[in-house]
């Protein structure tokens, strides 16, 4: 079981990633143009992943917490 610790640290992980790939997306749009919709799906994934573990519906020791 991950520790409340590892919880925060895994969690503010991804809230980075997601962070910067929604600022790639948003620069793209910026210069005219659409995202692609395979990145902007991946990007969905990852959130819907992150709140999967935020709601227990998935287990904390599957994710990564490097």
């Amino acid at each position: 079981m991950a520790t409340a610790e590892q919880k925060k640290t895994i969690t503010k992980k991804r809230l980075q990633e997601l962070r910067n790939q929604c600022r790639d997306h948003y620069n793209v749009v910026a210069d005219g143009v659409l995202p692609d919709g395979a990145d902007v799906r991946i990007t969905m994934g990852k959130l819907q992943e992150l709140i999967e573990l935020l709601d227990g519906k998935a287990k904390w020791d599957d994710s990564e917490a490097s």
